[in-house]
């Protein structure tokens, strides 16, 4: 069975932005003040708002789906769980304060990294759902709301939702290295 690449990219996101972030870690100076915290929220609500309607799946370590789903903020764009990537990634940078070379690289690798994903997530879809993905395609962009039709949280499940501490966890274990490398600055 041949592995494509992005099969391999997604398979191996979480392990590269976990290496990504200890090297920003590395080279940052970081901002930690009481507001800080507030900047994550927009990201892990996102996040945990969207899990609680794609569910288990989206934990998984290889591109797939056993239902299609449309509605919550998948009603609002395609890739929820990207937006709220992208506003942890934000927030992130704006604790740890790399240099803006780093800033530059991480902007650039995140998009290119998500768009590829992205369409390999699609193209799985389409092959699955066709017809069905095709008009939702339609109706709804990848990262850009036109309207929101429906309920915000029907058919939401909270099971689902709370498979997302995985998540939490990795905000609060970047606010611990952040905090070391403020009181410490040459041991990490």
């Amino acid at each position: 069975m041949k592995v494509s690449f992005v099969q391999i990219l997604f398979r191996a996101r979480s392990v590269l932005a976990t290496l990504w972030v200890l090297l920003l870690v590395v080279f940052s100076n970081p901002l930690i003040t009481w507001w800080m915290p507030l900047l994550f929220l927009p990201g892990l609500a996102i996040r945990f708002w969207a899990a609680g309607f794609i569910g288990p799946v989206s934990r998984s370590s290889k591109i797939s789906s056993d239902r299609l789903a449309t509605r919550g903020p998948y009603s609002l764009f395609r890739h929820p769980l990207y937006i709220g990537n992208a506003l942890l990634v934000t927030a992130g940078l704006a604790l740890l304060r790399p240099h803006w070379l780093l800033i530059a690289l991480t902007a650039v690798a995140f998009v290119l990294l998500y768009i590829l994903l992205s369409r390999g997530e699609e193209g799985k879809l389409l092959d699955r759902y066709g017809d069905e993905y095709a008009a939702y395609r339609r109706r709804v962009t990848p990262f850009f709301p036109r309207k929101y039709e429906g309920s915000m949280f029907a058919g939401f499940n909270v099971r689902w939702a709370m498979a997302e501490y995985q998540t939490w966890i990795l905000v609060g274990v970047l606010f611990g290295l952040a905090f070391v490398r403020t009181l410490f600055p040459s041991l990490i």
